[in-house]
C-alpha cells in the first residue's frame, strides 16, 4: 500500500529549559547552539531534508525572543512558518500538542525543539502510515542511551504495538526519541485528559491511543538521535553530530588522518561565520602553494619536495571542510560543489606540472617537464568532458559520475582492473602517497611522472569506454520506445 508523505510538523518549543539555563547559558533553551545552529533552526532544516516544509511551532516561555531569532531567518524563507503561543506553557507538553491543533489538518509530524535527530528517523517515518492512530520512533540501542533515567521507555508488544510508555518504566525494550508522525486521534485523545485532569503530557495521550490500539514504533535503527536538556547532554549531541560527519565512502586515510584533522578545523569554525567555499578558497590556495614550492626546488633546497608533498596532503584534508560545515549547517549549494570539484582538479592537474619542472630543473633534463605538461593538458581534456556530463545530469562532483565498469554484469579484465584499483583513485589516497612517495628521492619522483600519464591515460580511455556504450544504450533504448 503507497503512503502518502507528510509535510506538516508541530514542534514543542514552550518549556523553561530550566536545567541547562545559568549564568553561562542565558538562552532560551530552542536557541541554544549546538553544532553551529540553534535546537529549533537545527529540527526545522532536519526536518525539511525529508520534505516537511510547513512548521506549526508553539512558543511559550520567553516566546517572543525565541520567534524573533528565526521568524526572519533568510535560510528558513522558502518555508512555512506558523507560530502559536502557549499561555499555559508551565503545564505539560500535551497542552502544547493542542494549543497546535486549529492549524493542523490531517497527518502531521510531531517533534520536539529541543531533540537534535538524524533526518533518516523521518524518512523512515514517512514511508509508513499511523493508520488512524500515532507512530512513533523509538531507539532498541539501549546500551547507547545517553542518560538513561532521563529516556522515556516504550515497552512493545506484538506487531510493533505499544504497550506502555513512561520515565519509570521497569520493564521495557525500546527508548522514545521524541519523533512521531500522528493522525488528527492524537488531539482528541489529548482533549479527554486535559477535560479530566486540567493538564495532560504527550505520554497521556500516547497512552490514551495504546488503550484504543492505535499506537504503534517504527524502529529507527541505525539512525542516531540526542534529547538536549543539560550541558552534558548538549557536548554527547555534537559528539554524535561530528560522528555523522564520517560517510560510508571515506577510505583508511580519509577515517583516520584526514577527518581527524579536518573535524578539529570544523570544531573551531562551526559556531563563526566561515562558510564552506572559504574553506574551499583555503585548500585551494595550500594545493597552489604546494605547486609553487615545489616547482622552486633547486640541489640545494631538496626538502622544499616534501615540503610540497605535506602541503598537498594538507590540502586534501582541508578539503574536508567545507563539506563537513555545509552538513552541519545545511549549507549545500551548487555552486558550491562546483567550486570544490574544480579547485580539486586545479590542485591535482599543477601539483603534477610542478612536479614535472622540479625534476627538470634537478636533471637538466626537458623530457620531465614535459611529461608533467601532458599529465596537466590531458587531465582537463578529460576534465572538460566529465564537466559536460556533469552539466548534463545536474551534478557538480565527480562523485556523480557513473562508471560503466561499477555495474558491469560481464566486466572485462580492463573493467576488472579498473574496479579493483578504484580506490587509488579517491583523493585521500594518492594525496597521502604522494606525500609519503615525496621524501624519497628523485628515482621516486620520475616514477610518479611517468605513472601519472598513464594514470590520466587510463581515466580517460575508460570514460570514453563509459561514454561510447552510455550513448549506445541510450540509441537502443531510442530504437525501441520508436517501436
Amino acid at each position: 500500500m503507497r503512503v502518502n508523505p507528510v509535510d506538516q510538523a508541530i514542534i514543542l518549543a514552550a518549556g523553561m529549559g530550566s536545567r541547562i539555563r545559568g549564568e553561562t547559558q542565558p538562552l532560551p533553551k530552542p536557541l541554544v547552539q549546538v553544532g553551529g545552529l540553534s535546537l529549533l533552526k537545527r529540527a526545522v532544516l532536519t526536518a525539511k531534508k525529508a520534505g516537511i516544509t510547513r512548521f506549526v511551532i508553539v512558543l511559550g516561555h520567553d516566546g517572543d525572543r525565541v520567534r524573533g531569532a528565526i521568524a526572519d531567518d533568510p535560510e528558513l524563507a522558502d518555508l512555512d512558518l506558523v507560530w502559536v503561543l502557549n499561555e499555559r506553557y508551565q503545564l505539560s507538553n500535551g497542552v502544547s500538542v493542542l494549543a497546535a491543533r486549529p492549524h493542523i489538518r490531517g497527518e502531521f509530524f510531531l517533534m520536539m525543539a529541543d531533540h537534535v535527530v538524524d533526518a533518516e528517523i523521518y524518512k523512515r517515518l514517512q514511508v509508513q502510515s499511523p493508520e488512524g492512530g500515532l507512530l512513533l520512533a523509538v531507539d532498541r540501542k539501549i546500551n547507547t542511551i545517553y542518560d538513561m533515567d532521563d529516556a522515556t521507555k516504550v515497552q512493545t508488544g506484538p506487531g510493533e504495538r505499544i504497550v506502555k510508555i513512561g520515565k519509570t518504566l521497569e520493564d521495557f525494550d525500546a527508548i522514545d526519541t521524541g519523533v512521531f508522525r500522528c493522525a488528527p486521534a492524537l488531539f482528541d485523545a489529548l482533549q479527554v485528559v486535559l477535560d479530566e485532569r486540567g493538564d495532560t503530557s504527550l505520554s497521556d495521550g500516547v497512552q490514551a491511543l495504546v488503550q484504543q490500539d492505535k499506537a504503534r514504533v517504527v524502529d529507527v535503527g541505525a539512525a542516531w538521535w540526542q534529547d538536549v536538556d543539560t550541558p552534558g547532554s548538549k557536548t554527547h549531541a555534537e559528539k554524535l553530530l561530528f560522528k555523522s560527519l564520517t560517510k560510508d565512502i571515506d577510505g583508511p586515510v580519509s577515517k583516520h588522518i584526514n577527518r581527524k584533522i579536518s573535524k578539529s578545523l570544523t570544531r573551531l569554525l562551526v559556531n563563526t561565520n566561515v562558510v564552506p567555499n572559504h574553506m574551499t578558497a583555503v585548500g585551494l590556495l595550500v594545493g597552489l602553494a604546494a605547486s609553487v614550492v615545489t616547482m622552486m626546488v633547486s640541489p640545494s633546497s631538496l626538502w622544499l619536495i616534501p615540503l610540497g608533498g605535506v602541503l598537498f596532503q594538507l590540502s586534501s584534508a582541508i578539503d574536508g571542510c567545507d563539506g563537513e560545515i555545509a552538513r552541519l549547517k545545511f549549507k549545500h549549494s551548487d555552486w558550491g560543489e562546483w567550486f570544490d570539484t574544480v579547485s580539486d582538479d586545479i590542485v591535482n592537474t599543477t601539483y603534477f606540472l610542478a612536479m614535472g619542472v622540479a625534476v627538470s630543473r634537478l636533471t637538466g633534463q626537458a623530457i620531465w617537464w614535459q611529461i608533467g605538461l601532458t599529465t596537466f593538458v590531458v587531465g582537463w581534456i578529460v576534465a572538460g568532458s566529465l564537466y559536460k556530463k556533469l552539466l548534463e545530469s545536474g551534478k557538480g562532483t565527480h562523485l556523480a559520475i557513473e562508471w560503466d565498469f561499477q555495474n558491469a554484469d560481464d566486466p572485462t579484465v580492463f573493467q576488472r582492473l579498473c574496479n579493483t584499483f578504484m580506490f587509488a583513485a579517491k583523493r585521500d589516497f594518492y594525496a597521502f602517497a604522494l606525500m609519503v612517495l615525496s621524501f624519497m628521492g628523485l628515482g621516486v619522483l620520475k616514477g610518479i611522472l611517468i605513472a601519472s600519464v598513464v594514470v590520466v591515460g587510463v581515466v580517460g580511455f575508460q570514460w570514453l569506454m563509459t561514454a561510447t556504450r552510455g550513448a549506445a544504450g541510450r540509441r537502443r533504448e531510442l530504437r525501441r520506445a520508436q517501436g
